[in-house]
């Protein structure tokens, strides 16, 4: 597979964003071709990489940042606009697409202005969504997957882009039908519309699904948030307001990078979304079990607390 089609662009729409990209991204939703509104663009300026077992090199802006993992390529906002990719010499495309479409698109995503979470996040009743997040291993996209065997339609899994937070309740728009489970929580959820993709060197721990027949093609407002931790059995903790504002922050996508990924602008542009967010979306501390064989009670439990 090339990393250089022919052809011209391929043109995809995620995170509502119209996307022209130089690299076939399979994981994405395609669309007609038109003005985008990011063009990711492969680059061969002649770098000469490090050691694959070398240490990465991160360095971050407001609008500009640059992310080099020896194993897989270098990666630059060059604009809130322009992605630039080189890959590593010899390396699977399958590969440069796990950091493009996760921290790198996530970085480009807050240039633009969108407040992140690290979560999962479905279609709800009513133009609202419900979402869950949580710290890693904590069960957000294989819960996120059991509902979609329930037919709830998925809106997005890792990266929850909400926009517009400081002129209105915001937005989520789809990101792309993929989600990443377990080899034990695949088995788990088995009779769900999930298509195992091929496995991916260097990515041993989770595998991709492409959802099938439930993803949401319209954008929602946040609703609900349900912050997954484990326990005995089900129950549910609505939290206050300055609780649920500590709750955004600690699980913003962002804070992944560590401090220097948010600068001065971003922190203040930050900390007013955080605020706006936990004024209008409700938010609840949820625990569950840890047997997935509990994942349909879990999907009753939510279901029965959001009235669907």
């Amino acid at each position: 597979m090339s990393l250089f089609p022919r052809g011209g662009p391929h043109h995809y729409r995620a995170f509502g964003l119209a996307i022209a990209s130089d690299m076939a991204l399979p994981e994405l939703v395609p669309a007609p071709a038109g003005p985008a509104d990011l063009t990711i663009r492969v680059v061969h300026t002649g770098r000469e990489f490090p050691a694959p077992e070398a240490p990465g090199t991160f360095r971050f802006g407001d609008t500009q940042c640059f992310l080099l993992y020896p194993q897989i390529g270098a990666f630059r906002i060059a604009a809130p606009r322009l992605i630039e990719v080189e890959p590593r010499p010899g390396i699977d495309p399958a590969l440069v697409a796990f950091p493009l479409l996760g921290p790198v698109l996530a970085l480009l995503l807050q240039a633009r202005g969108s407040f992140l979470l690290h979560g999962s996040a479905l279609a709800g009743a009513g133009g609202a969504s419900f979402a869950f997040l949580g710290d890693k291993g904590a069960g957000k996209s294989t819960t996120a997957a059991a509902f979609l065997r329930a037919g709830y339609a998925l809106l997005t899994d890792d990266i929850i882009a909400i926009e517009g937070l400081e002129r209105s309740a915001g937005t989520i728009s789809p990101a792309f039908p993929q989600v990443k489970l377990t080899e034990a929580a695949s088995a788990a959820l088995a009779g769900a519309d999930l298509d195992a993709r091929p496995g991916v060197p260097l990515v041993r721990d989770k595998q991709r699904f492409l959802v099938g027949s439930g993803f949401a093609e319209a954008s929602h407002a946040p609703g609900h948030f349900f912050l997954l931790t484990r326990g005995p059995e089900l129950a549910l903790r609505p939290l206050e307001p300055k609780e649920r504002m500590k709750a955004f922050l600690r699980f913003s996508y962002g804070t992944r990078f560590g401090a220097a990924a948010i600068t001065p602008a971003i922190a203040a542009r930050h900390a007013r979304q955080c605020a706006a967010l936990a004024h209008t979306a409700q938010a609840a501390i949820l625990t569950v079990p840890h047997d997935l064989g509990a994942l349909g009670e879990v999907v009753d439990f939510v279901a029965g607390h959001l009235g669907t």
